[in-house]
């Protein structure tokens, strides 16, 4: 009877419509699971006596509740989110030991400065002396420390950037694995196995930004960086990280396919993986360049005004600090064909930025890229003759580039590690001024000499020492005599009314007064000065001293800029990692909107398909009363 066929048929309907909302209930705390319908579709109908009559009810397919849509602006959030979220923590910890009083150069650079203002009062004392030299020890040691907490960071992010990239690759493959499966499940869709693709794809959200193609099979191409199939159907193409192609210490990310390899770190962003990158990229390595900028400021400045000093042994003052003027690294790629070496040095501290630099030889010339803007140089004399761009002077030492050739410029990348104290000796600070001014007694004028004041070193710089006398000839005209350029002079023309100011040997003087014919004044090496504290007081007067940032900054002013770039980097990537967390709330409860199991749904559901599944055994057994009856009637 067909009665019983319908019956039977919607027995078995609603008893698959139960078993999906059991399959939903046991899932809901199941992460990804789309909740999923056994959809029904009408029987084909039977044609008899001239019409059609239904035959019951079939399950067309099981289908799981699904927006491509959600999903993967769910993907976009969750990539953006964790990137900038990556930058935030690493900044707040970079952050936090360049701002510590335990471990800043702020703290170093006053007491610095403040030592040598102390000892410029009493630079014959050996324990002031003494303090001064364990001040610029203890800079020296602050510098190193910073310089190891960026080595460590910078250690860190290279073990988390090649862990994050297996991690892509691993997820890679698991997902070319699952689009196998799905592929091969044949037309009905696979419902545990598409949710499982989901989630695999949320993970690799997670690690790097994604985007996905459906093919007309089921598989999902992925697709990372400026279009790098990572996933293509069932193969999987491999990430992998090695040295760069300038510093083989330094991780690049590498993709790996059918035509090849090639570098691909500077196309990859989103997730952690793309944090990672940009941290290094925009917060780290310009945050080690700037200090860099700093000590090379300071230690560059305070050697060329402590070789104008005379120390307690009576002889010039030495290099105080290592010379930091040749700290640019030039690093040739290893994919260079010509033989060309190529120099750099710094020669203008008020142009030095924060960036790296890319040396290149096209067909059309040299040009000078800066990395943080992207912005291109053309070197137009280069390499017949040095050019200088951004402070930093480029010059051929030997060889030839050839056309494809570059080099990697770090200008003051390493300059926090070579920095160093170049005295020990306290006597060896060269505290004094190298010459002092002297009026002869028998003078009868009242003429007056001022302290002479060093203000560059002659070639050779020993002339810087030597004697100069200058003797009047009338109230109103004078003799130059001594070893030196531009010496002996004579006849030279004095106005009282204006005085004059005399510079030789690296020194100049102030000459004021009403001299008369016979006076004699002597310019002389500073010997025996122990209380004299001239170039102690110009160390210190550096503290102010606009060197950096077109001259715009001194050495503090310039790292309290840096402590400001670092906050705000940290601060911004924070407050968008909190923007779109609430942007990848919004997309988790869309798609829970959606595809997200409800326990008072199914508990309807499953009061209601257990009437239908009741009404059903009842047209059975309907249909059995009615086909016994007529067996009976049949039989009697």
């Amino acid at each position: 009877m067909n009665s019983l066929n319908i019956g039977v048929s919607g027995l078995l309907a609603f008893q698959r419509q139960i078993d999906v909302t059991s399959h939903n209930i046991a899932n809901v705390a199941t992460d990804g699971y789309s909740r999923q319908r056994a959809e029904l579709t009408p029987a084909s109908a039977q044609f008899l006596s001239g019409s059609y009559h239904g035959n019951g009810v079939e399950v067309a397919t099981v289908r799981r509740a699904y927006d491509g849509f959600v999903n993967a602006e769910l993907w976009g959030q969750t990539a953006t989110q964790k990137s900038l979220q990556t930058v935030a923590d690493l900044s707040t910890r970079l952050g936090a030991p360049l701002s510590d009083a335990s471990s800043s150069l702020q703290g170093a650079l006053s007491d610095y400065y403040g030592a040598l203002r102390a000892v410029a009062s009493a630079p014959q004392d050996a324990a002031t002396r003494q303090a001064a030299l364990s001040s610029m020890e203890t800079l020296a040691a602050r510098v190193r420390t910073l310089d190891g907490t960026f080595g460590s960071l910078d250690r860190e992010i290279n073990g988390r950037i090649s862990a994050t990239v297996g991690e892509i690759s691993a997820i890679a493959r698991q997902i070319a694995d699952v689009n196998g499966r799905i592929a091969s499940a044949g037309t009905a869709p696979p419902n545990d196995l598409l949710d499982n693709r989901d989630r695999l794809i949320t993970q690799l959200a997670g690690k790097i930004a994604v985007q996905t193609v459906a093919q007309p099979d089921g598989t999902l191409n992925v697709l990372v960086g400026t279009g790098q199939a990572l996933v293509n159907g069932t193969q999987a193409f491999t990430l992998s990280v090695g040295g760069g192609a300038y510093d083989a210490a330094r991780p690049e990310i590498y993709f790996s396919s059918s035509s090849g390899t090639g570098s691909v770190t500077e196309q990859m962003s989103g997730g952690e993986l793309g944090g990672l990158l940009d941290f290094r990229r925009q917060v780290l390595d310009p945050a080690r360049a700037s200090v860099g900028r700093v000590v090379t400021s300071l230690a560059m400045t305070a050697n060329q005004q402590h070789a104008l000093g005379m120390d307690a042994y009576g002889q010039l003052g030495g290099a105080l600090w290592t010379d930091l003027s040749t700290v640019p690294r030039v690093l040739p790629s290893g994919n260079n064909t010509g033989t060309g070496v190529v120099a750099a040095s710094i020669t203008d501290l008020a142009g030095l930025s924060d960036s790296r630099y890319r040396l290149a030889r096209d067909t059309g010339g040299y040009t000078l890229t800066r990395l943080t803007d992207g912005k291109v140089f053309a070197l137009a004399s280069f390499p017949a003759t040095p050019e200088t761009v951004d402070g930093v002077t480029l010059g051929l030492s030997s060889g030839a580039l050839a056309v494809g050739d570059s080099y990697l410029i770090d200008p003051t990348g390493d300059a926090a590690q070579r920095f160093k104290l170049a005295v020990s000796d306290p006597a060896r600070l060269a505290l004094a001024g190298p010459v002092r001014g002297a009026a002869a007694a028998a003078n009868l004028g009242t003429g007056q000499l001022g302290a002479p004041g060093a203000v560059a070193l002659p070639s050779p710089p020993g002339d810087l020492l030597n004697p100069v006398t200058v003797t009047f000839t009338s109230a109103t005209t004078f003799d130059v005599t001594g070893v030196g350029a531009g010496l002996p002079a004579t006849g030279l023309v004095y106005n009282p009314a204006t005085g004059a100011t005399l510079a030789y040997n690296g020194w100049s003087v102030r000459l004021d007064g009403v001299p008369a014919a016979g006076d004699v004044f002597r310019v002389e090496p500073n010997v025996g000065g122990t209380g004299d504290g001239r170039n102690a007081q110009a160390l210190a007067g550096q503290e102010s001293l606009q060197a950096l940032e077109g001259g715009r900054a001194s050495a503090l002013v310039s790292y309290g800029g840096l402590l400001a770039r670092v906050g705000s980097a940290g601060q911004q990537a924070r407050i968008g990692a909190d923007a779109r967390q609430v942007l990848v709330d919004q997309a988790s409860a869309a798609r829970a909107a959606v595809a997200g199991v409800n326990l008072d749904e199914e508990a309807a559901n499953l009061v209601q398909l257990q009437q239908a599944y009741q009404a059903a055994a009842q047209v059975i057994a309907i249909t059995n009363v009615i086909f016994s009856s007529l067996l009976n009637a049949v039989a009697n």
